[in-house]
């Protein structure tokens, strides 16, 4: 299995059902949509949650109540860049994979379609994923938190001076592998995090000072 990050800006994404597990997908799919920009989510099915519903009023998805049995599930998925596969009912989840398949949309659907959304730490400017191939779904919840204690103030603020300092550093040394070993320096000298204990303004012009000063 291949773990990818991939724009979804502009693409169609399409939702068979409405229910729980649909809102936790579409959840993740909003929480992790780093451009910021609306995303076409449609979302098919008889009932949905009232998260669902508040999701709608607030234009981030269009829900569409229809009984799928009675729908042209090829129409439907037309376009897809990504179908969601959540409905409740198995035999209708075979149909709609295999009506799918016939086109080029990337499929979730459990541990059977192309795509598998894993836990996701989206903190201070990481995304992390965490993923145990469905082995094990709560050691992968458990993997998440863990992970997740681990980035605090000081985390975020080094986050965010490292990508200055690489801009920087672009201007300064021509060699790649060079700035490459600044940076990692950095982020192993404890000078450096013991500057993080002030604003993140303040800490930025100690940190490059220690590196004209020591690296640079």
């Amino acid at each position: 299995m291949l773990p990818l990050y991939v724009d979804i800006s502009g693409k169609r994404i399409v939702v068979f059902g409405g229910g729980t597990v649909a809102e936790r997908k579409i959840h993740q799919i909003l929480e992790t949509n780093g451009a910021g920009e609306k995303l076409n989510v449609e979302v098919y099915s008889l009932d949905f949650t009232p998260r669902l519903e508040e999701l709608k009023e607030e234009g981030e998805v269009q829900c569409f109540r229809c009984d799928l049995w009675e729908q042209n599930l090829g129409e439907l998925i037309k376009g897809a860049f990504l179908v969601l596969v959540c409905t409740d009912d198995e035999t209708l989840n075979r149909r709609i994979l295999k009506e799918a398949a016939k086109f080029d949309a990337l499929v979730n659907y459990r541990h059977v379609g192309d795509v598998f959304m894993s836990s996701v730490v989206n903190k201070g400017g990481f995304l992390i994923s965490v993923s145990t191939s469905g082995k094990g779904p709560a050691m992968a919840s458990y993997m998440k938190r863990k992970i997740s204690s681990l980035i605090g103030d000081k985390e975020e603020k080094m986050l965010l001076i490292q990508s200055k300092l690489r801009e920087y550093l672009k201007g300064e040394i021509k060699e790649e592998e060079r700035r490459r070993e600044i940076l990692s320096l950095v982020l192993n000298d404890p000078e450096c995090w013991v500057a993080l204990d002030a604003s993140v303004e303040v800490a930025e012009k100690v940190i490059f000072k220690i590196v004209g000063d020591k690296y640079a």
